[in-house]
């Protein structure tokens, strides 16, 4: 008697993070190629057949994203499949800002990132979630609207100034301090 394989499960978020970078989900979900699409929740198990994964739970989140209006129905190569809505571009941002986190290298390179905004008062609500999130990251207050950081952060600084729409008020700097360096090193456990 053959061993029956559990079904592969392809989770909501993973399919809104696989259209939100550029994939598109095939209309015809159970196509025999369909398989291709999902080749990145594989990572080197490329030989595994559609008919592996659990479609009637693809089907079924397929179906639910689009009563939430976060995927809808397009019309891509002459080919039916669904993109990312708006609703759906918002949702993946605001998850993947609320997972986002500054690496913190092996070894430092003696360089401070400072980041410095003035950010408007009629965005004062901007200001105050960037406040909360670079604290929430870790990034040091050195004053109301100076920040320090020992690790280099410009990608994860530019996503979340972009994400809170204040990318113009905010400038970032690599330098060396040495006035309150050994504070600094202290704070950060260098």
């Amino acid at each position: 008697m053959p061993i029956k394989m559990p079904k592969i499960n392809i989770s909501k978020k993973e399919i809104l993070e696989f259209l939100a970078i550029g994939g598109v989900l095939v209309a015809a979900v159970v196509a025999p190629n369909a398989i291709q699409a999902f080749s990145f929740l594989l990572k080197g198990k490329e030989h595994i057949s559609w008919k592996k994964f659990n479609q009637y739970r693809v089907r079924q989140y397929v179906g639910r994203l689009r009563e939430e209006n976060l995927i809808k129905r397009s019309v891509r190569d002459n080919q039916r499949c669904y993109v990312l809505t708006d609703k759906g571009k918002r949702f993946v941002l605001k998850y993947n800002i609320d997972s986002l986190e500054l690496s913190k290298q092996q070894k430092w390179d003696g360089r401070w990132r400072f980041i410095i905004f003035d950010i408007p008062e009629k965005k004062k609500a901007a200001r105050d979630a960037l406040r909360r999130k670079f604290n929430k990251l870790g990034v040091l207050q050195l004053q109301k609207s100076v920040f320090v950081y020992p690790f280099d952060c410009k990608k994860e600084i530019d996503f979340v100034s972009d994400f809170f729409g204040v990318a113009n008020d905010i400038l970032y700097l690599e330098s060396k301090v040495y006035e309150v360096e050994e504070d600094l090193k202290s704070f950060f456990n260098l």
